[in-house]
């Protein structure tokens, strides 16, 4: 019985964690009894925890760095096990200084990781297509590592994307289960990633006609704008729309999501959770590039302006004219387009 002890390192942000499950599926479809830890960023531990395929979860904050006594407690943690590999899907310099500390044989990943993380690694592999899709280029890594343990053994990897597996959840008990609920995310956090206000009302306001769905606000409850503004449509629409924004964890997140008959996202993590579900998604891009970070399970229709300065992957700028180039009657179309897979 093989039994390799195996270190994933992917810290951040919630939407490339959910891209990388896929991978944790494939490692564990691939070798059952492999013995599986995962270092998480403490703000998305709680997608992991109770997951049926980790043993454990090693949770990590950047704020750690401030306290002796947590540091150590951490690194204690970390080096308390020898793993025969250590897959860095992060790419950064924190994960790599991360690889670096655990103890092991193989610490993997590509050569042009970013922020000098691939020094910290003893087996490079080569620099990944900066085009492709996240979960393929973490599925690649994966496929590397598995053909690197196979050796002798036989290992039958599939071109499919595995199946994505999350732990149970509950569905927040002030929710109707029986109700049909379109959700929406409004905001991201990079300011360039988000659209109005004033044209998500439009939007609402249009979709509102059809008759047999609810509507459901998601978002952080440290985005004090959303907040706000989310409550104030609730007051207006309180028959058919209630904001979710800071009321439900992450893992009620994972429920909701999976409950709703349809996603009307910009670029942001809960995106690939209702991906990863394949959930119908409506998403909205304006400075990413959907063919690297966009929607990939299920069916998904991404609405994007033709604008020829998109996409820049620019975290600020003074026009945001992609996003706001998008009208909500193209939206509401798309809606009508995705609504017959419903």
């Amino acid at each position: 019985m093989y039994k390799p002890k195996i270190l994933i390192v992917k810290l951040s942000a919630l939407g490339d964690v959910v891209q990388t499950l896929p991978s944790l599926t494939l490692l564990k479809k691939c070798l059952p009894f492999a013995e599986i830890d995962w270092v998480i960023d403490e703000r998305n531990a709680e997608v992991l925890i109770g997951h049926p395929f980790l043993r454990k979860i090693l949770v990590f904050s950047i704020t750690y760095l401030k306290s002796l006594e947590k540091s150590k407690s951490f690194l204690k943690k970390l080096r308390e096990d020898y793993y025969e590999v250590i897959l860095d899907y992060q790419g950064l310099l924190k994960s790599g200084l991360i690889v670096g500390l655990s103890r092991g044989k193989y610490k993997i990943g590509f050569s042009n990781h970013r922020e000098g993380s691939s020094w910290f690694y003893n087996f490079k592999l080569p620099p990944y297509d900066i085009n492709l899709h996240a979960v393929k280029r973490y599925l690649n890594l994966t496929k590397e590592v598995l053909k690197l343990l196979n050796n002798t053994r036989d290992i039958n990897i599939s071109e499919e994307i595995p199946e994505t597996v999350f732990p149970e959840t509950t569905f927040p008990k002030f929710l109707s289960s029986e109700k049909l609920y379109i959700s929406i995310i409004p905001k991201a956090r990079w300011e360039t990633k988000n659209w109005s206000f004033k044209n998500w009302e439009k939007l609402i306001t249009l979709l509102l006609e059809k008759e047999e769905f609810n509507f459901l606000i998601l978002g952080s409850s440290s985005d004090l704008e959303l907040k706000s503004w989310a409550q104030n449509l609730e007051k207006r629409f309180s028959e058919r729309l209630k904001s979710l924004v800071g009321k439900i964890s992450l893992s009620q997140l994972v429920s909701v999501l999976k409950h709703s008959k349809l996603i009307i996202t910009v670029d942001t993590g809960p995106m690939h959770i209702a991906s990863a579900l394949k959930i119908p998604t409506i998403a909205l891009f304006g400075p990413t590039s959907p063919e690297r970070t966009g929607p990939w399970g299920g069916k998904y229709l991404v609405v994007k302006s033709k604008i020829s300065c998109s996409p820049c992957f620019r975290k600020s700028c003074p026009t945001k004219e992609c996003m706001k180039k998008l009208e909500p009657y193209q939206v509401k179309e798309a809606v009508e387009e995705l609504i017959n897979y419903i």
